[in-house]
This record gives C-alpha cells, sequence and structure tokens, in this order.
C-alpha cells in the first residue's frame, strides 16, 4: 500500500482538528452546561426548605460537577441498562405472540441496536435530570424535619453520591467570646449543620425554623451522628 503524501496527512490532521473545535468542544460544553444547571437546580431545591442556597453552604461550580457527575452519569447508565433490557424483552415477547419464534430469540440487527441503545441511553438521562431536583426537593423536605442527611448515594455500598448536600446533626460551642447581637447557638440542640463559605458557617434551626450564619473560625462543631435532631436532645 502506497503511503499518503505528508501533505494528504496534514490536510487530514487540520480537517479533524477543525471538526473537533468546530463541532465537538461546543457540544461538550453545552452538555457540561445542562448538567450543572440542573445539578445546581437539584441543589437549589434541596437547600431551599432550609433557608439557604448552595454557595452559602460552600458548593460553587467545581463542587458541584466533581462531586456528583460522577453520581448522576452512574445513575443515568444503570437506568438506561434496565430501559435496554425491557425493551429487548418486549421485542421478544410480540415477535413471540405473532408466532415469529425464531426473531424472538435473536438479537437485533447491529444498525437496529444501536438505535436501541443511543435511544435508552438519551431517555436514562432525561429521566434522571428530570427526577433529580423532585428527590432533592424531597430530602429537603426531610431535613426541614430534622433527618440528617449526609450526601445522597444510589445504592448503600456504593459510595458514589448522586448529590452531594449535608444537612448534618451538630453541637455548636464558641471558642471565642461570642459577637454581640449573636445568638447564644451552644444552648440549641435542633440544629443542623449545611455547610460553610468565606469563611461563614451555615446551619438550620429545626426549632425555630431558622437559618443561622456564623463565623466559622470562633466556633467548634461536634457531629453526633445521630439520624434526625430529636435523637441528639432536640425538644
Amino acid at each position: 500500500m502506497q503511503a499518503l503524501p505528508r501533505q494528504a496527512v496534514k490536510r487530514r490532521n487540520d480537517t479533524l482538528l477543525d471538526l473537533t473545535v468546530k463541532y465537538v468542544a461546543p457540544l461538550v460544553g453545552l452538555i457540561g452546561a445542562v448538567l450543572f444547571g440542573v445539578l445546581r437546580l437539584a441543589n437549589v431545591f434541596f437547600y431551599l426548605p432550609l433557608r439557604a442556597t448552595p454557595q452559602e453552604a460552600g458548593y460553587g461550580y467545581l463542587e458541584i460537577l466533581s462531586g456528583q457527575l460522577i453520581g448522576t452519569v452512574e445513575l443515568a447508565l444503570i437506568l438506561a441498562v434496565f430501559l435496554l433490557a425491557g425493551a429487548l424483552a418486549l421485542g421478544s415477547a410480540r415477535h413471540a405472540l405473532a408466532g415469529r419464534w425464531r426473531k424472538a430469540v435473536s438479537w437485533p440487527g447491529r444498525a437496529a441496536m444501536i438505535r436501541l441503545v443511543r435511544r435508552c441511553g438519551f431517555a436514562g438521562l432525561a429521566t434522571v435530570l428530570l427526577c433529580l431536583p423532585i428527590l432533592a426537593l424531597m430530602f429537603g423536605k426531610e431535613a426541614q424535619q430534622g433527618t440528617a442527611v449526609r450526601n445522597i448515594y444510589l445504592l448503600h455500598f456504593v459510595q458514589i453520591p448522586v448529590l452531594a448536600v449535608q444537612a448534618s446533626t451538630v453541637k455548636v460551642s464558641w471558642t471565642a467570646k461570642m459577637p454581640a447581637g449573636t445568638p447564644d447557638i451552644s444552648k440549641r440542640n435542633c440544629l443542623l449543620y449545611l455547610g460553610k463559605a468565606a469563611g461563614t458557617a451555615v446551619f438550620y434551626d429545626v426549632a425555630t425554623e431558622e437559618s443561622l450564619h456564623l463565623p466559622s473560625t470562633q466556633i467548634l462543631l461536634a457531629f453526633p451522628h445521630t439520624s434526625t435532631v430529636w435523637d441528639s436532645g432536640c425538644e
């Protein structure tokens, strides 16, 4: 086989580079923007009942994508596999009912299989993106009632969070003189710790239903690891 001239190889590489810059890069950027938008919306829905925002809890662009993107893709892939298996089973059953036994036990053609995989993949991703904000709001409502939430996982034995959020039971004490006009947080037993950003820690008081912002450098946190605030002395 005759080798391609150097100029032809260079033109081919330039064409691939142009296609990558023109189509692939914008597509990846668009997908990343959509995923970030949906994941951020889910975070907003979780913290909304707790009278806080994701930014106040320390969840920015990088934290949301790095903490939740893998779990979201994992969930979408698992759902896509179940949808694919269901579609294949449904197709086999339809052929069997029509008496087409050979087709019932045969795999679809390559082109049909590629189309089916693509559709199931898109359907799985769309379902996850639509359900995540609803799931986040449900867990946010549970936290509002005093239930501790430390990330939301797909499976208990797979430690990859679908939503990297927290509302942890906590005990707080001052390490410095309490600033004037600041509530005596050390006497509050119904607190959930939501996170911190820019030197400010954010809490939610289940009893009074208020959000509290305190300087993180002047307080000491102790986490009792109880499942609800009611298990840690809240009345």
